[in-house]
């Protein structure tokens, strides 16, 4: 039989999903509440960085949080399994394992959902580039491919910023191993479409003279264990294809009343207070805002830092605030070779910027996770000595990097092409 939930004259607050937005919005929440925080996985998971599992640069433990511990620092309850029902009208929520649990306010940050686009035979033969555990299984096997004899063949599916930093990192790791050749295929007119682009020239001049082919304007049509079929020529080898083309709205919004078709993001309000029932709010990639954001970590741990309050002034019976996004400079990586700072439509491009990205990585993470002894403490000082010495020393220490420094590169546009 299921448990029945525990009473309590504390407002109880449920978080579906515990990421950057949930966990933000958890640790911003008053022990005056009981807080429940719901996830299938124990892990937080820092996800900016996971394509440094690919060169073996970042290690599983390095990107990975307790959600127990962060959440029960915060005061509040965690409990480790995925939601299956969400009832906003009665304010019931039941999980996979047939817990139900009552809540006068519910946070969702459940994210997006990994996708292939019915593509035929990409759901069985791609591995997915979104968590820790999806690219520390394409890091092995390709550390196991370049152990390889004879040529192998491996293709990215995705232009965008994942894909772009997946071929870097495998750049960073093989490309002195000329039995490995990399294909990256993008729908889109060029690589990063959205961005200036000099960046979109910029990658394709350092994979000059590489074992690197660059297929824009292609759309992958097919994929078997050894073969991606493309619309624009012969299908390509693979022995490795990996799938960075993004992903869709969960299909949870739609089930549990949040967004109006399948496949939706759920509407919300500048407040983000769902457009559908007014005790939820959604946050993260989950949201849909009037004005649309790029689903990124810090806007995440804004949404969730303003969802927080919002429930808090709701429960007072006060007005909402409106979330107000603030805009950050984005780092990119191309593993070694460059960084690209990306603030507005100018960019900066210098290898040496790559230790700014590590140095945001180590600063955030101190902060979701203080080091205030024991396992913290622990972890950030593995963190930092894991950092120093598999990418800040040897980047600031290269001599390509010290030429970068001197002459940083500046280029940018005032409109998107």
């Amino acid at each position: 039989m299921p448990r029945s939930p525990v009473r309590t004259s504390q407002p109880r607050i449920a978080i579906v999903g515990a990421n950057f937005a949930g966990l933000t919005a958890a640790q911003q929440l008053s022990r005056r509440h009981s807080v429940t925080v719901f996830d299938p996985s124990p892990w937080f998971e820092w996800l900016p960085n996971i394509h440094e599992l690919l060169s073996g640069v970042k290690r599983p433990a390095d990107l990975r949080l307790s959600r127990k511990r962060l959440v029960a620092r915060a005061g509040h309850r965690f409990v480790r399994a995925a939601v299956a029902e969400l009832d906003a009208r009665r304010g019931r929520l039941e999980t996979a394992d047939g817990q139900r649990h009552e809540f006068d306010v519910a946070i969702v940050a459940v994210g997006g959902a990994h996708d292939t686009y019915g593509v035929p035979g990409a759901a069985r033969h791609v591995l997915p580039f979104d968590s820790v555990a999806d690219c520390d299984a394409i890091g092995r096997r390709l550390a196991a491919l370049a152990r390889r004899k004879g040529p192998n063949s491996i293709v990215i599916v995705g232009g965008g910023f994942e894909g772009v930093e997946a071929l870097g990192e495998i750049l960073r790791a093989y490309g002195r191993n000329e039995r490995l050749h990399v294909t990256l295929v993008e729908a889109g007119p060029r690589l990063l479409a959205a961005q200036p682009a000099g960046i979109d020239r910029r990658v394709r001049t350092h994979c000059a003279g590489r074992n690197v082919t660059l297929v824009t304007r292609t759309r992958v049509t097919r994929v078997t264990p050894s073969r991606v079929y493309v619309d624009s020529g012969r299908p390509l080898p693979s022995q490795l294809t990996i799938w960075t083309a993004g992903s869709s709205a969960s299909p949870l919004l739609h089930a549990w009343g949040l967004a109006q078709r399948p496949g939706g993001w759920a509407p919300v309000t500048q407040a983000l207070q769902s457009r559908r029932h007014a005790d939820v709010f959604v946050i993260g990639d989950a949201a849909a805002l009037p004005r649309p954001l790029d689903k990124q970590a810090y806007y995440a741990m804004q949404m969730g830092e303003c969802a927080a309050g919002n429930v808090e002034r709701l429960l007072a019976g006060r007005s909402l605030r409106n979330f107000r996004p603030f805009a950050k400079g984005m780092l990119l990586t191309f593993g070694d070779i460059d960084t690209f700072l990306l603030a507005g439509r100018s960019v900066v491009a210098s290898s040496a910027l790559a230790a700014a990205k590590e140095g945001v990585y180590q600063l955030t993470m101190a902060q979701i996770d203080p080091p205030l002894g024991g396992r913290s403490l622990q972890a950030l000082s593995g963190r930092l000595l894991g950092g120093a010495v598999r990418l800040v020393v040897p980047t600031l220490r290269s001599a390509q990097a010290r030429r970068a420094l001197a002459r940083l590169a500046y280029f940018g546009d005032g409109a998107r092409d």
